[in-house]
């Protein structure tokens, strides 16, 4: 198999394209959504998930570090510094050398060392020289052979990406993220495939999944509520408590306020609105920090009926007949200096970014 060096490069970079398509692929085949992928009956925690996130543990290496066998076949220099660093292989592979959190975010690492390879020959001969220089002989044997069928299951899966077509539904994008992972398995076998994309793949289900739930605007929030406990259950089991417990509680905030959305929507008034949003931030925020997100909503509607009372004004001056273009330039500025203070002109910035935006648009609509 020739191929030059662009292609390659652009090959063995396969699963960051995956990530970036998220919902793209292959042609949906009805209700494929409705079975989980990996639900609780699979081995993949909620912990195997968190560790494949965490980066590589690094030590900084240094030449005089290095065996001479280990100097000898490094990567060559590269322009970030931290690429060539040494990596605690020891926590690393402590649970196995193919484990669920570790390997695949290794053979990515190494993928990236020897990316500028002119042939895959040559990259697999560079790979092959540096892990029987970081690892004893057999372990070497056992990752390169690992790492060979996962590089060219990648070749095969992006030659498979040529005819790419849009997934618009959730149900659509979870079918492409199965039919990915059905496509590993039967290159790489069951037990490996998951073991090497498992927790990745987990994760995306879950989180389409969820997005899904949250995002319906047709549902009230207890609904909502119900149906994320059972798929947290289904897809999590034992772990279904622990991810309800995110530790960026703003972000918890948030959800919870698209979850119970349609709920505020239809609150008789718009008091009884800030009523129950204040009472969703007691949840999760301390008191001082309501405080402030009361006051930081109060600076933003005040400053909105502040622009509201502004343009009021400003479209009478514009629409006075018996002022000249220059006594309406002047007026506004007036307008502006009196309505936004130490903001005016900050405001005359946006203001001019905006018209030209506006002109932009009309220029480019068709007659």
């Amino acid at each position: 198999m020739k191929m030059n060096q662009k292609k390659l490069a652009a090959i063995i970079g396969v699963c960051a394209l995956l990530l970036i398509l998220g919902y793209w692929l292959f042609p949906k085949e009805k209700d494929a959504s409705s079975e989980y992928i990996f639900d609780n009956s699979y081995k993949i925690s909620l912990e195997d998930v968190k560790r494949s996130r965490q980066s590589l543990p690094v030590q900084p290496l240094t030449a005089s570090d290095m065996s001479k066998d280990q100097a000898a076949n490094a990567p060559a220099p590269a322009e970030d510094a931290s690429k060539n660093a040494g990596l605690d292989l020891k926590a690393m592979f402590k649970d196995g050398l193919i484990n669920s959190y570790t390997t695949l975010k290794y053979f990515k690492h190494i993928e990236h060392l020897f990316r500028k390879s002119a042939t895959p020959g040559e990259h697999l001969d560079s790979v092959k020289n540096y892990l029987f220089s970081q690892f004893p002989e057999s372990e070497a044997k056992t990752l390169f052979e690992t790492y060979k069928q996962y590089l060219q299951c990648e070749i095969d899966l992006a030659e498979e990406m040529k005819n790419l077509t849009s997934a618009k539904t959730t149900d659509e994008a979870i079918d492409i993220l199965k039919q990915i992972q059905e496509f590993r398995r039967e290159r790489l076998g069951v037990e490996l495939a998951d073991k090497l994309f498992g927790a990745d793949v987990k994760a995306k289900e879950y989180a389409f999944r969820r997005t899904d739930i949250v995002g319906d605007e047709s549902l009230y929030g207890d609904t909502k509520a119900e149906m994320l406990q059972k798929l947290n259950a289904d897809m999590w089991g034992e772990d279904a408590e622990k991810v309800e417990s995110h530790p960026n509680e703003y972000n918890r905030y948030r959800e919870k306020m698209l979850i119970y959305q349609k709920d505020l929507n239809e609150l008789g008034s718009d008091a009884l609105r800030q009523e129950k949003i204040k009472e969703y931030r007691k949840e999760f925020f301390t008191p001082e920090q309501v405080q402030r997100l009361d006051e930081a909503d109060r600076q933003i509607a005040a400053e909105k009926q502040n622009e509201t009372v502004y343009r009021e004004k400003e479209k009478q001056i514009l629409e006075s007949t018996g002022l000249t273009e220059e006594t309406k330039k002047q007026k506004l500025e007036i307008l502006q200096n009196e309505t936004f203070g130490s903001e005016s002109d900050a405001f005359r910035r946006r203001e001019t970014m905006r018209l030209e935006l506006e002109k932009m648009q009309t220029g480019h609509q068709k007659p």
